[in-house]
């Protein structure tokens, strides 16, 4: 069958939704639609371009997940027309497996996970619940709401260098595997209390002018 023939078919009215395989997700107008084809058709077959519906769509606004090619999606058809495809969602299976199974059924866990492994979980876990961002190569921000451990941690891929701030002692710890370095117009260095500065070797304090007391 020819495209033409394909697209002229007036036997392909279609009620309800399908699912579909994304072929092309490069839409050369920017508005962000899909090609697909349907397994159940011919599969040299694509479809036209097909907008795909989002949680929210806007001018310069809205929400950005863009159909990977391959992917499998459920589409509806606007009066039925198989011509007029809309992607109203994606779709796991056995092949094509989650992130997240809810293995524990307590369904804590909110996901958000790309294609090269970048992530960001919620986890609603009434004594345990945090919020955590994570890259691909292991740098972290991890929002920590552990009941006794509230904390912040930012820490990178080696987990030598970090920034934590403890919620529940009131502390804020820098720590690196290498060289800790603070530069600014103007530092201000104030204690309530005592002021410890200790080095394991030398200690250098360098100025137009050193002022003690």
């Amino acid at each position: 069958m020819s495209y033409s023939e394909f697209t002229d078919d007036v036997d392909d009215a279609i009620r309800g939704v399908a699912t579909a395989i994304v072929t092309d997700n490069e839409d050369p107008e920017g508005m962000a639609r899909v090609k697909v084809r349907y397994p159940w058709r011919n599969e040299d077959e694509q479809s036209y371009w097909a907008r795909v519906a989002r949680t929210m769509a806007g001018g310069d606004r809205g929400t950005y997940f863009h159909p990977e090619v391959d992917d499998e999606v459920l589409v509806a058809f606007e009066q039925g027309n198989i011509h007029y495809p809309y992607v109203i969602g994606a779709l796991w299976s056995s092949a094509e497996r989650p992130p997240e199974d809810n293995a524990d059924g307590n369904n804590d866990v909110r996901m958000i996970r790309s294609r090269s492994g970048h992530q960001i979980t919620l986890n609603d876990n009434g004594t345990a619940g945090k919020v955590e961002i994570t890259t691909n190569a292991g740098h972290s921000i991890l929002l920590d709401d552990a009941s006794g451990s509230e904390k912040i941690v930012v820490a990178d891929k080696s987990g030598q260098n970090t920034v934590e701030l403890d919620s529940n002692s009131g502390a804020i710890n820098v720590s690196s595997g290498a060289t800790v370095s603070v530069e600014s117009k103007l530092i201000d260095i104030k204690g309530q209390g005592n002021v410890t500065v200790e080095a394991g070797g030398i200690l250098t304090l360098k100025g137009s002018l050193v002022k003690i007391n």
